[in-house]
């Protein structure tokens, strides 16, 4: 089976007719779009898969770094002409990006997220704020920064070599606490080898691993419903240096933090079809994503996670998991789904949507039950932030749940055309708009707008998270 068909992304007919490359000259435009570049460099963002484009989780807007306008017309040009070589940098990085907007705003995960945001960002007094809503600054800084876990959690033998095929297994360790002490707060990790048993990392499953798996997905499909549009003898030829692309990328032992989950469906399904398992892991990240916190106390209540891990009760993997499960770290619940799903899932689309629904329903719960909770979970994060006092956050909360209606939740499709999608930044800081649909208020803020609101908001948490220090 070739490319379980799980996301599919369809640029609609509104990909380039609509389109126009909006130019900021004046200095506080540059001022923005470096303050934003500033940003990914401060908080240690950018690894060697970002470079070529990048997501602020303070502001929502998106930088495709390597693009510049000049790039950008030339690329809209090879799309009247079909030139593949131009599209094929553009697109999937587009669709990279836009998921990552699209799981960070329009998923239970995302809505709670845009909700810590207006939190933080109106706790400051000159905002309506008092003394006593100060913390939530400083918690959304700690939310944002655990994103992605500090770069102590990852190890890389430098020496060893990186032969294929690796093998991996599971492990789990406890975070260390503000003061410096082991916390009970558990870590999952992957431990990498080589084919000589040597360790090559170790790589914990953060929230940044399961975004980034949901985005890499839907850019490979899109790289390869390009290539499937080309003439038999270049479909051959693209096809076999995207998979070998796509092999190097996993096999990066740079970047096992955005690959893990891959090599966990992989490894636990025992699936060999590389475009298959990035397929699964999509879905089941963008469920992960959504899973509400009112099912939590279900797990705890009915689910053995032992029996799912395959390991005795009093197992101390068990009880961590337990932990995590009850912090409702995404990681844990992703790997926990993936251990319970049947062995022959990855054979067909047929038999992963049922051992999807099997492996729920060994942690109590359903898919109908899990999206009726989902949805409650968004529309009233969605009634709370209406009556926020920053505009940029009703109208990103707005797209928000427009797009969790719009995207159902094991569909074969991924339309970007037909969802509320923001302009982006290229790489020299001007401002184009590629994807979304007509007529939604997102479309009505500029990113000027946007950023000068929440960098407000940023500044703010970043100064008062500065005075945290008893």
């Amino acid at each position: 089976m070739r490319g379980l068909p799980l996301v599919c992304v369809r640029s609609g007919p509104c990909w380039g007719q609509n389109l126009g490359i909006r130019v900021s000259w004046g200095t506080g435009a540059v001022m923005t779009f470096e303050t934003l570049q500033d940003t990914f460099i401060s908080y240690g963002r950018l690894l060697e898969a970002d470079t070529l484009g990048s997501f602020d989780f303070f502001t929502c807007i998106i930088c495709l770094d390597s693009i510049d306008s000049g790039c950008f017309e030339n690329m809209m040009e090879a799309r009247k002409n079909e030139d593949y070589l131009y599209l094929s940098k553009l697109v999937p990085l587009l669709v990279h990006e836009f998921t990552h907007f699209i799981d960070s705003t329009s998923t239970v995960w995302g809505m709670n997220h845009l909700r810590k945001m207006n939190d933080a960002y109106c706790s400051n007094d000159g905002k309506g704020g008092s003394e006593n809503d100060f913390y939530k600054a400083k918690l959304f800084l700690d939310h944002v920064r655990s994103l992605r876990l500090p770069s102590y959690y990852t190890l890389v033998e430098e020496n060893n070599r990186s032969s294929r095929p690796w093998q991996s297994n599971i492990t789990m360790g406890k975070q260390f606490d503000l003061d410096g002490k082991v916390s009970e707060v558990p870590i999952l990790f992957s431990r990498f080898t080589n084919h000589r048993g040597e360790l090559l990392a170790r790589s914990p499953v953060s929230t940044v691993s399961l975004l980034e798996a949901s985005a890499m997905s839907v850019e490979m499909v899109a790289r390869l419903g390009l290539i499937n549009e080309l003439g038999d003898d270049a479909r051959i030829v693209e096809q076999a240096r995207f998979e070998k692309e796509a092999l190097d990328y996993i096999y990066n032992k740079n970047i096992t933090e955005y690959s893990v989950c891959v090599h966990i469906v992989a490894n636990q399904l025992q699936c060999k079809d590389l475009f298959v398992a990035f397929g699964i892991c999509s879905t089941i990240s963008r469920l992960v994503l959504n899973f509400p916190k009112a099912l939590i106390p279900r797990i705890l209540e009915v689910a053995k996670l032992h029996d799912i891990l395959g390991v005795p009760g009093s197992h101390e993997l068990a009880g961590r998991a337990k932990v995590g499960v009850e912090s409702h770290d995404l990681g844990i619940l992703y790997y926990l789904i993936c251990c319970a799903l049947p062995k022959d899932s990855a054979d067909t689309k047929e038999k992963f949507i049922s051992g999807l629904e099997i492996a729920l329903s060994e942690l109590g719960v359903s898919v109908a039950l899990l999206i009726e909770e989902a949805t409650r979970e968004v529309e009233q994060i969605n009634e709370e932030l209406q009556v926020s006092g920053l505009d940029v956050i009703k109208v990103l909360s707005q797209a928000g749940i427009y797009n969790f209606r719009e995207i159902p939740f094991f569909d074969a499709g991924l339309d970007l055309s037909n969802l509320a999608l923001p302009s982006v930044y290229l790489g020299d800081g001007a401002e184009v708009r590629v994807f979304g649909r007509e007529g939604l208020r997102l479309n009505d803020l500029g990113l000027d707008e946007i950023f000068g609101e929440l960098y407000e908001g940023q500044e703010w948490v970043e100064r008062f998270s500065e005075a945290c220090i008893a």
